[in-house]
């Protein structure tokens, strides 16, 4: 065994030399991920180390314990109560998702390329929201490797190390996707370690496994501990025990296929030797049996909606003879119905079932393109398939496109800024709605484009794009209708901000959280009390630059329904001003003060008055009493959530207690596995 830093590697026979040579070996590689390259969320702040992304590179550094740690990777979502706040996003073709929805990513690269074997995803607090594994090629195409439904598991630390599906390329870039719908309290990461090899290995013919995850399967079936299908591996010396049992009979089980050999073989004969699942079926009878089970499932039930007196009419007007010319001519007796009812009824299907719509026939292929059915356009579920192509092929279609969700699209450079850019010029002129989260090739001439072309812009979502500077922001001020607009994580300046609030005095839900501390929140807080009377939600966690002075401005945002001023450590110091605020905004039905320590419970009396209240975040509140958090539960007949961790003077049995005279409210107290003071929730700069 070979130690490199953080990775080890083993060499294994496979082949016995008949000469007295040297054995023919394949290199085991076992490495910790060496660096993140891309994001959707994370709880710490880039001027932090705590619970940021970054936490995930190298050894673990907790694991096996389990609790709440700063030096793990944390997203900032958990649960359904982000998607029940007045700030929800609706979704604009939530026919185009998959069963499971994916909530976050995380991209991670490892040092140096390997066939995977496994990947062990350590776990260290509230485990279960990983539900898809993707790994990207040479060619930057991206191949799902594993996918599954979010578990509700113990709360044990655990090495998560699901099944992948054979990988017929070296690669060392991976995604995880997660579903945080069944986590009662946020989840923790503390590494990911990727097994490998340098050259391909594949089960003997005659082997009734199609691939190693199948051999070291049937290798675990005979240990107990290897059969628990959540991985809780209580014994760690044991969570490998089928790969140990590989190397040492790997000349038995397996056969080599060297890397110049797979390069020599045409793909699509590499795939049928290798026995790959591409799960590929011809167009046409993919199109026809998609739209069979369409027929037989969907089709009855739309039916019934159609207006009555279109169907009577259309009946009566074709008997059976034209009936079964009708089917001759234009493929079937779903085409006698009207174009308009037609389209009502593709109106509901995903996008990739209206594209094998038009390999049907040509009817199919005329009304599928039919402009109206792309007024709204999902891509978020398409991410790992979408590029310029994509884009030429859709900007035929959109002519009427008013709502495009094009989040997490274009990564590692397979759309450019230009290639967005002309797709706007195409189809952008109608849009309404433009959700860009995480899109990498979001610069400021894309925002400017944005800026000149879509005109009717009511929201404007830029979670995470980060390549935005002063130009970019500034034209975003041309901007006149925005109601709602996102800038997580953005590097805007207080003068650029201020104007464009000042431009948009429709705006309900803004997001600011996790700004540059430049941004003088105060100043922000004024603008929106000034020009924004309709704002509904404000999301300023971790602006440190928000003291009391911009709280007592927010008190005339009377409409306001939610805010988040978690972390925001100024609002703390002194809070005459939060308990005006509260005082006076009395529709608030979600208010998140985490990590505000100085308040006390003269502080937030006034929320009690806030007969809507729903969501209520405390954490970290040292001097709270167990009399005004019982207040709450008693005199609000709304409250559903209320987050008390880390509150030192309520205790969990009084919270067990509370769970049980309050079913209906999921009261939040956090655990940890050791005592380590105020550290759980203060923030290490670097």
């Amino acid at each position: 065994m070979v130690s490199v830093d953080e990775m080890k590697v083993d060499f294994v026979p496979i082949k016995k030399n008949k000469n007295g040579g040297e054995d023919e070996c394949v290199k085991f590689i076992e490495q910790f991920v060496k660096e993140v390259t891309d994001f959707s969320s994370q709880y710490g702040s880039n001027n932090s180390i705590s619970y940021t992304a970054y936490n995930i590179v190298g050894n673990p550094s907790k694991f096996p314990d389990y609790g709440d740690f700063p030096q793990a990777f944390v997203m900032k979502t958990y649960g359904k109560w982000w998607d029940e706040a007045p700030s929800r996003l609706i979704d604009f073709m939530p026919q185009n998702n998959e069963p499971i929805d994916s909530h976050d990513f995380i991209d991670i690269e490892y040092d140096v390329e390997v066939y995977p074997i496994r990947l062990s995803i350590y776990e260290i607090y509230n485990p279960g929201s990983v539900v898809r594994i993707w790994a990207r090629d040479s060619f930057g195409q991206w191949w799902l490797l594993w996918n599954g439904l979010p578990q509700r598991v113990s709360h044990k630390s655990r090495i998560f190390s699901p099944p992948l599906k054979l990988c017929s390329f070296k690669t060392k870039l991976f995604r995880l996707e997660f579903n945080h719908s069944l986590l009662d309290y946020y989840t923790e990461l503390d590494a990911v370690l990727l097994h490998g090899t340098t050259e391909l290995i594949m089960p003997r013919a005659g082997s009734q496994c199609r691939d190693i995850t199948d051999l070291l399967k049937q290798l675990s079936d005979h240990d107990n501990s290897m059969s628990d299908p959540n991985n809780l591996t209580p014994d760690y010396s044991l969570a490998n025990i089928d790969l140990i049992r590989l190397k040492r009979k790997l000349h038995e089980y397996c056969v080599l296929y060297k890397s110049d050999i797979i390069d020599k073989i045409p793909k699509s004969r590499l795939l049928s030797k290798l026995g790959f699942n591409c799960q590929c079926i011809p167009p046409i009878e993919e199109a026809c049996n998609s739209l069979q089970r369409f027929l037989q499932d969907d089709f009855p039930k739309l039916i019934k909606e159609i207006n009555d007196s279109v169907l009577l009419s259309t009946n009566s007007s074709v008997n059976s003879d034209n009936l079964e010319n009708s089917e001759n001519e234009r493929g079937g007796s779903f085409s006698v119905l009207p174009d308009e009812t037609v389209l009502t009824i593709l109106k509901h299907l995903d996008l990739r079932s209206l594209c094998r719509c038009c390999r049907v026939n040509k009817y199919f292929n005329t009304i599928a393109r039919d402009a109206l059915l792309y007024k709204s356009l999902n891509l978020k579920p398409y991410w790992h398939c979408i590029d310029a192509k994509t884009l030429n092929i859709l900007s035929t279609r959109c002519d009427y496109l008013q709502r495009l969700d094009f989040s997490w699209c274009g990564s590692y450079g397979t759309i450019s800024s230009q290639n967005f850019i002309d797709f706007l010029n195409s189809c952008g002129s109608l849009l309404t709605h433009l959700r860009l989260n995480c899109c990498r090739f979001v610069n400021d001439k894309v925002i400017a484009e944005i800026s000149r072309v879509c005109k009717n812009l009511k929201e404007l979502c830029l979670r995470n794009c980060t390549e935005i500077t002063y130009p970019g922001f500034i034209a975003l001020s041309k901007l006149h209708h925005l109601e709602r607009l996102e800038l997580y994580m953005a590097s805007i300046e207080t003068s650029e901000l201020c104007s464009i609030l000042n431009k948009n005095p429709q705006m309900r839900h803004l997001n600011l959280a996790s700004m540059r501390d430049r941004v003088n929140m105060d100043e922000v807080a004024a603008e929106l009390a000034s020009s924004c009377p309709y704002l509904e939600s404000v999301d300023f966690w971790k602006s440190r630059t928000l003291t009391a002075t911009g709280v007592r401005a927010l008190s005339h945002c009377t409409n306001l329904r939610e805010v988040d001023f978690g972390w925001c450590g100024g609002v703390g110091v002194t809070c005459e001003s939060l308990r005006i605020f509260l005082s006076k905004c009395c529709k608030l039905e979600k208010v998140f003060l985490g990590s505000l320590r100085g308040i006390t419970d003269r502080d937030i009396e006034p929320l009690l008055r806030c007969e809507k209240l729903q969501q209520l975040d405390l954490l970290g509140a040292h001097s709270l009493t167990p009399n005004i958090c019982r207040r709450f539960l008693v005199c609000c007949p709304e409250l559903r959530m209320i987050d008390l961790s880390f509150c030192g003077l309520i205790s969990t049995l009084r919270v067990q207690e509370w769970r049980q005279c309050f079913p209906y409210v999921s009261i939040k107290k956090s655990t940890q596995a050791t005592d380590i003071g105020d550290f759980e929730f203060v923030e290490v700069n670097m």
